[in-house]
């Protein structure tokens, strides 16, 4: 099979966008540097200039200017049409500085700028071509030239010349800290976006792997859980008018069936059943409805649930249920008799708090290992689904867990 052909370095994009939009800025501000010297040469030295050459190469620079922004805006130059560009502005400072005493005037400084320019945006190679196109520039400006005729004294001239070089030098360190600063900063914050990107890629990674030990396991348990279904139906069967069995065996038979219903969503959820969250209902009875569940799991925990009407809608999906029963384990095991669930709305968000009366997060942190997992899973589950965790050791004592969650498309806040 043919594989398909990738752009060459020199076609690719060189720049974030951004960084290209403060590189046109700074070439616009080059022409605005280009139009300061013609006018101070004019003004301050009194010199015979070649207006309609001069104001030829500024009108010509401008356009060439605008057709870079236009093409940025077209997708962004690659690196061989961005070197051409700069490339370009080198011409036409040249071109002005032989109009206008050649070597000699202290503008030649900024054939400077498109080189920088060069260096901090451009592969090493185009880097170095542009700097031995300026320098050949630079050459030929000493040898071929047009005399500067002036109508001032020499002294006058030498300082003139001085305060020209002070203020091309103070031009050109603007326009390269104003255009590396905003430049480096985007390239740091790129940066930091692909970190980002590695770090979710690496946590969907182990997504992915304990998502196959989940279905493992969900596959290796559900014939022992056939067996035990089988050994209970008929032990219940058997002592059905024992009043002494009847109790326990109707609580085995309610905790088998939930562990039967979570290997089933397991099962759903490997074989891609279960994509989509079920419709919207009332917080409040979610809420209740999810206790209800787990208090099969634990039936001696207490929940005080305390909701603050109104909440609107969320919708009925696992992902939420999953993290919710994985921070009311947690708190269970600190301390079964003492746990709050709190529920309440800001803006479009649900923030429910679950706190109990345990020992805190710092004594929590030599737990047997595997509890941790749960709270990871959990962190990655909210943040694909746009939601936020925080853990933190309560004022009083214990642990609290704050999650935010995004209510149900279309429940606007009241």
């Amino acid at each position: 099979m043919a594989s398909k052909s990738r752009p060459s370095p020199s076609t690719r994009e060189a720049l974030p966008a951004e960084a290209q939009h403060r590189l046109i800025a700074v070439r616009g501000a080059v022409i605005l540097g280009e139009a300061l010297m013609v006018l101070l040469l004019a003004f301050l030295l009194d010199a015979r200039l070649p207006w309609a050459a001069l104001g030829g190469i500024l009108l010509l620079h401008l356009i060439l200017n605008a057709a870079a922004w236009m093409r940025l805006c077209q997708g962004g130059p690659g690196l061989l049409e961005l070197s051409l560009h700069l490339a370009t502005d080198a011409i036409a400072i040249a071109a002005l500085v032989f109009l206008t005493g050649g070597y000699a005037n202290p503008s030649i400084s900024l054939l400077l700028v498109p080189l920088i320019l060069a260096a901090v945006t451009l592969p090493g190679t185009h880097a170095w071509v542009m700097a031995a196109w300026v320098g050949l520039l630079y050459t030929m400006l000493m040898r071929y030239y047009h005399p500067l005729e002036t109508r001032i004294s020499a002294t006058a001239a030498v300082d003139l010349h001085l305060a020209g070089m002070w203020l091309n030098f103070l031009l050109t360190a603007a326009l390269v800290a104003a255009f590396a600063g905003h430049l480096a900063a985007a390239l740091r914050r790129r940066d930091a976006e692909l970190a980002e990107v590695r770090e979710q890629r690496l946590r969907d990674e182990q997504l992915f792997a304990l998502g196959l030990q989940a279905a493992a396991a969900a596959h290796d348990l559900a014939t022992p859980m056939a067996s035990v279904r089988l050994t209970l139906d008929e032990l219940r069967h058997d002592y059905a008018g024992d009043d002494e069995l009847e109790g326990p065996l109707s609580v085995l038979s309610a905790q088998l069936a939930r562990m039967e219903a979570v290997l089933a969503r397991l099962a759903a959820a490997a074989q891609g059943r279960e994509r989509t969250a079920g419709p919207p209902l009332p917080v409040g009875k979610w809420l209740r409805r999810m206790l209800e569940r787990w208090g099969l799991m634990w039936p001696r925990a207490r929940v005080d649930l305390d909701l603050a009407e109104p909440l609107g809608d969320i919708e009925d999906g696992v992902a939420l249920e999953a993290v919710l029963i994985t921070l009311l384990n947690n708190a269970a095991r600190a301390s079964p008799a003492a746990l709050t669930l709190a529920a309440t709305r800001q803006g479009d968000r649900l923030l429910l708090t679950v706190a109990d009366r345990g020992p805190g997060l710092a004594a929590g942190a030599g737990q047997p290992g595997g509890w941790g997992v749960g709270l990871e899973l959990a962190e990655a589950t909210l943040a694909r689904l746009g939601g936020r965790l925080r853990l933190e050791d309560a004022p009083g004592g214990g642990a609290v867990a704050r999650l935010e969650w995004p209510l149900a498309a279309g429940d606007a806040a009241p």
